[in-house]
C-alpha cells in the first residue's frame, strides 16, 4: 500500500534545456494546446508519451499521435530553453481530442521500450504519388522491426524502439549509433524499401523529421545500343 497527497495542481514545473520528465497532475485529460500555456508552448519543441509523440508546428500547432496530455501518466518535454509553467486544468465536460493513432497487424507491431526515439516523416512518396492511409511506415534495425505507423498525413510520428535490458523482447532493437531504415506497406501487402533524404542514426529522445522515397524508376526508356559493331538498330 500507497499513501501520499496528490500533487498540488497548481504546481509550477521548472524545464531546463533539451528533455525533462514531466507529470500531469489532473484525473482527467486535456489537449496539448489547450493546458499548456502559450506563451510557454514556444519553448517546448516536443513531447514524448509511451509510443506516441507531439512536434511542435509553432502558432499553437502540434502534429502527430499525442494530441492529449492524462492524469497518472508521465511525459517526456523536450524544451529548447529554460520555461516554467503551470497547467491549465482540464474543463469538466470537454471532450477529448481523437488520437489519429490505430493498431497495426500483429506481424508489424513492437514492444514498448523505455528507450525510444520518433522519426516525424513530413513526406512518403511513392511511384511519385503520396502514400495512403492503409499504407503502413515501417522501420527497421538490420532485419528487425523496431517501429512502426499507419501513415496518417504530413508529420506522422514513427516511433522507434532502443534495448531495454530488463526486456528480452527488445534484444536487437537500437542501441545509439545504429543505423535505421524504412519500409513501407502498401495495401497490395508488398513491402517497399524506402530512401530518406538524411542519414537516419538513432539516439535515444530523438526526433528527426524525414522524407522519404522509394528507388523505383518513374518511367522507362531504351536508347540505342552504341556502339554495336554488329547491327544498325536495336530492336
Amino acid at each position: 500500500n500507497v499513501e501520499g497527497n496528490p500533487t498540488d495542481p497548481n504546481i509550477v514545473f521548472d524545464l531546463h534545456a533539451n528533455s525533462n520528465l514531466v507529470s500531469y497532475p489532473f484525473s482527467g485529460s486535456a489537449s496539448i494546446g489547450y493546458t499548456i500555456p502559450s506563451g510557454a508552448q514556444e519553448s517546448i519543441l516536443a513531447i514524448f508519451g509511451e509510443g506516441q509523440s507531439a512536434i511542435n508546428l509553432g502558432n499553437g500547432n502540434w502534429a502527430g499521435g499525442l494530441v492529449n496530455l492524462s492524469g497518472t501518466n508521465g511525459y517526456w518535454f523536450i524544451a529548447s530553453e529554460p520555461v516554467s509553467f503551470a497547467y491549465n486544468p482540464p474543463v469538466a465536460g470537454s471532450a477529448r481530442q481523437v488520437s489519429p493513432i490505430k493498431s497495426v497487424p500483429v506481424e508489424y507491431a513492437f514492444d514498448q521500450s523505455a528507450q525510444q526515439a520518433f522519426y516525424f516523416v513530413n513526406s512518403a512518396i511513392i511511384g511519385g504519388l503520396d502514400i495512403e492511409k492503409e499504407d503502413i511506415l515501417v522501420a527497421y534495425n538490420d532485419e528487425v522491426i523496431v517501429g512502426s505507423r499507419y501513415w496518417n498525413g504530413e508529420y506522422t510520428d514513427v516511433p522507434v524502439m532502443g534495448v531495454n535490458p530488463n526486456i528480452e523482447s527488445t534484444s536487437g532493437y537500437c542501441a545509439d549509433g545504429d543505423k535505421i531504415t524504412f519500409k513501407v506497406l502498401v495495401s497490395s501487402g508488398d513491402l517497399i524499401d524506402m530512401a530518406s533524404d538524411a542519414e537516419l542514426i538513432w539516439t535515444n529522445l530523438g526526433m528527426p523529421i524525414v522524407n522519404l522515397k522509394d528507388n523505383l524508376p518513374l518511367e522507362v526508356s531504351l536508347a540505342s545500343a552504341y556502339p554495336n559493331p554488329f547491327n544498325p538498330t536495336t530492336t
